[in-house]
């Protein structure tokens, strides 16, 4: 590859993507996926409140992406370092910036597109329409899910080096916040969720007499749930690109 090749970035991109693709990976995030959405808690309701499914099912959901979103970004990132892959990698003319951008970016984008696919399952499982904002506002909220645990996953695996280790103290990590804290506390996926989807359900159901939180979420609640995961990854990514690009030595 040409080092001002203006075709090298997407060449890594998919590079990193068709390690994906290969039968066992993909057959791990697809059938997480699926399985995610299958066993997730869905109580009978009348059509009219079958939104609310989208929320009884959020806990299975984050616990499943999250085991595996870990597994992935580890084996990436550390499983390369540990193997000596991406020390091969950089004797080409590539840049670490590339590297680690296009690992992160291809990366994040399949996972969510397994996992939103998947995801619309519950349209039929509910029968929901296809115009049910609470179905987007529950996939918004796993995106962000994700972006947090590829942060605290990329992070740990650049300083652990070990692909188990990485992917057992992010995934501990992760599922001891949830575990420590309740459904009313931002460091936990499932008090942001619910936040988010309590004042979201106001807006857009306002007459709706069910409500998954008592008083409502506010509109900084949610945006403090909101905030909060991407204040993290923005500073966890930004410190390890700095370090990735300009310190790491790759043995």
């Amino acid at each position: 590859m040409n080092k001002t090749n203006p075709k090298t970035f997407s060449r890594l991109m998919l590079w990193e993507i068709e390690g994906c693709l290969n039968l066992p990976t993909l057959l791990l995030i697809v059938a997480s996926a699926i399985v995610a959405v299958l066993i997730q808690s869905s109580s009978p309701r009348s059509l009219s409140n079958s939104y609310i499914n989208l929320y009884d099912g959020a806990s299975i959901i984050f616990l499943i992406l999250t085991l595996v979103t870990c597994t992935l970004f580890s084996h990436s990132f550390a499983g390369s370092l540990g193997k000596g892959e991406l020390k091969r990698i950089l004797s080409y003319p590539v840049k670490r910036w590339q590297v680690f951008t296009s690992k992160i970016i291809a990366l994040t984008l399949i996972v969510f597109s397994v996992y939103a696919s998947a995801f619309t399952l519950n349209l039929y499982l509910s029968s929901l329409s296809p115009l049910e904002p609470m179905f987007y506002i529950s996939i918004f909220t796993m995106f962000l899910h994700l972006l947090l645990v590829c942060a605290v996953s990329v992070g740990i695996s650049i300083a652990l080096r070990s692909e188990l280790m990485s992917t057992l103290a992010s995934f501990l990590l992760l599922f001891g916040l949830d575990m420590a804290f309740d459904y009313r506390s931002y460091l936990s996926s499932n008090g942001r969720f619910t936040y988010i989807f309590s004042y979201f359900q106001q807006v857009f159901h306002p007459n709706f007499s069910y409500s998954i939180l008592e008083p409502p979420a506010t509109a900084q609640q949610a945006l403090i749930s909101i905030a909060t995961p991407l204040f993290v990854v923005a500073i966890v990514l930004i410190g390890v690109f700095v370090y990735f690009t300009r310190k790491m030595e790759v043995d």
